[in-house]
């Protein structure tokens, strides 16, 4: 059975600030799984599992260093972990949206192992800008991805 995050949703963000996932996702996702910033402005939502993973990489590196101090505070600072409701919603904490500018709409994208969530507005320019077909081809050449 294929075990990763694909595909993209466009889902409202409602008053309380609460965004549905598809339920899909929010099976691989498991127990109580964590939201953060991401590094593009968006929101990174991976599951407890890859977050300890990440907790413990981040949390061996020399303190002492101001890299590694100013890494923890973007990662950990915002990082919440993500309880869903009956109907499948979780609340998106107000600082977390405003640092990916989600307001009413959220673009959910399967990237894999995680998951992204990003601003639909933000998301298209970044698009625009980036990943026309050229572009793409371009990007894709600097992988290897022979299987």
């Amino acid at each position: 059975m294929f075990n990763g995050f694909i595909g993209r949703y466009l889902h409202n963000i409602d008053e309380k600030g609460r965004l549905t996932f598809p339920s899909s996702y929010r099976d691989l996702l498991g127990e109580k799984p964590f939201i953060l910033n991401g590094f593009d402005e968006n929101l990174l939502v991976m599951d407890t599992n890859r977050f300890q993973l990440l907790y413990d990489r981040i949390n061996s590196m020399n303190m002492a260093d101001a890299n590694t101090r100013q890494l923890r505070r973007l990662i950990f600072s915002n990082a919440t972990q993500i309880e869903f409701d009956k109907s499948g919603r979780f609340i998106i904490p107000q600082p977390l949206r405003s640092a990916a500018h989600i307001d009413n709409t959220a673009l959910i994208l399967g990237i894999g192992k995680d998951i992204e969530v990003w601003s639909p507005d933000f998301y298209h320019k970044m698009e625009e800008a980036g990943e026309a077909p050229a572009s793409a081809a371009a990007l894709v050449s600097n992988f290897d991805l022979t299987f």
